[in-house]
């Protein structure tokens, strides 16, 4: 009885390993790399450009009406990307539009920003540095204490591990005096020193409204921003930029995109949806990424298949649109094959690049590879107990390599 347990018990240790590692395996030999396009806009042409990489260190300029350029022509089709090239080459324009095209103000006009998924839902630690906004010196300082934020705020000593009694009232009195209320269900900032200037937090409170959170001398200043919780808001995110034209944006749960501007904390929604819902955002499945440039601004929306561009105008008006799709990765024949081949898999890894053992189950297709291992097992190894038969059926090629290796006893 003591053999049959310690066999299954291994079997199953194989079944774990395989399935954790042979699906991996597998499109690692077969599954091929797409060629995928790299989309941009010029306002050169007022048209979509793109490189698309051949292999072996060629690569295809192209616009999308399939006018091919050189690289140097491409690049100055992309003054606000490669101006520091076209500078040393001595073939930036002076002016664009009528707008300077020096290295200077390039720089000074333009600011990026990305979402990902990992962005959106992320383990944390609930301790966060309260910079001194205006300091005495020219860089913003480490703060010797953190604070945390919940059913109150509390400023830790880190050295003693002790509530500051004195700092913590200081804040916790602003907080409630602006009308906040307990406990904090978003908090947001940018925790690095290496920034131009500190803008402290973006918090949300239990009703959902947003509070802007600095510390200037020492002082805590709360103000209530006015922003609609009807939004219904995700996470906020805060970067400190010299333009100060916008303290951040955030992503509400029905997947809009809002800047919230120095305008008086007023918002401006990005463009999420166009008219085919498959190219929408979605933030649990594709990235967002936001270029603004002295002419226009670039929005990229990308998932499994597709880029969707679209550009706007500084009013943040549209002006133009355009998608590029290829085979996603589910639709592709090494993938369809796996799922054929193995009933599932086992990931040690979620979509937003956190360790966390997942199982991915490949619904109907996976009795194909089942039926096949069944059959397999009996063809070569008639004489076997009921229960590999069912360990078979269950795991499909993961239990018959299992039970094959470890053999029972006479």
């Amino acid at each position: 009885m003591l053999n049959k347990i310690s066999r299954y018990v291994i079997i199953l240790l194989i079944i774990f390993v395989a399935a954790l590692y042979l699906p991996d395996f597998y499109s690692m030999l077969f599954d091929k790399k797409v060629n995928t396009p790299r989309m941009d806009y010029s306002a050169v042409i007022d048209d979509f450009v793109y490189t698309l990489y051949q292999g072996m260190g060629q690569i295809e300029y192209r616009d999308i009406k399939g006018n091919e350029y050189s690289e140097r022509e491409y690049f100055a089709l992309l003054p606000f990307m490669y101006y520091a090239t076209l500078e040393k080459w001595q073939q930036l324009p002076p002016t664009l539009k009528g707008v300077e095209l020096s290295s200077k103000n390039i720089r000074e006009n333009t600011q990026v920003f990305r979402i990902q998924a990992k962005d959106i839902d992320f383990p944390f630690v609930p301790l966060y540095l309260m910079f001194e906004a205006e300091p005495d010196y020219a860089q913003l300082m480490i703060p010797e204490d953190l604070f945390r934020l919940g059913n109150k705020i509390e400023f830790i000593d880190p050295n003693t591990n002790s509530v500051i009694p004195e700092k913590s009232e200081r804040f916790q009195r602003a907080l409630q005096d602006a009308g906040f209320r307990f406990p904090a269900k978003i908090i947001a900032g940018n925790p690095t020193n290496r920034k131009p200037f500190d803008e402290g937090y973006f918090i949300g409170d239990a009703n959902g409204n947003v509070f802007h959170l600095k510390m200037i001398h020492d002082q805590p200043v709360c103000i209530k921003t006015g922003i609609d919780p009807a939004l219904d808001i995700r996470q906020i995110f805060v970067s400190e930029n010299l333009r100060r034209e916008f303290y951040g944006w955030f992503v509400t749960n029905d997947n809009r995109v809002f800047l919230i501007t120095y305008d008086d904390y007023k918002v401006r929604e990005l463009p999420t949806a166009g008219k085919d819902e498959k190219y929408d955002y979605n933030a649990d499945k594709t990235v967002y990424r936001f270029y603004t440039y002295p002419i226009n601004k670039h929005i990229f929306i990308s998932g499994d298949g597709f880029v969707r561009m679209i550009v706007i105008d500084n009013d943040f008006q549209a002006v133009a649109e355009h998608v590029e799709t290829w085979t996603p990765y589910d639709k592709r024949s090494a993938s369809v094959i796996k799922q054929f081949l193995f009933p599932f898999e086992l990931a040690t890894s979620t979509p937003t690049n956190f360790v966390k053992l997942q199982l991915h189950h490949f619904g109907w297709k996976a009795f194909a590879g089942i039926t096949a291992s069944l059959l397999a097992l009996f063809l070569f190894s008639r004489k076997r107990p009921w229960t590999d038969y069912v360990l078979v059926l269950l795991t499909g090629v993961f239990g018959l390599i299992g039970v094959l290796l470890i053999k029972p006893e006479d």
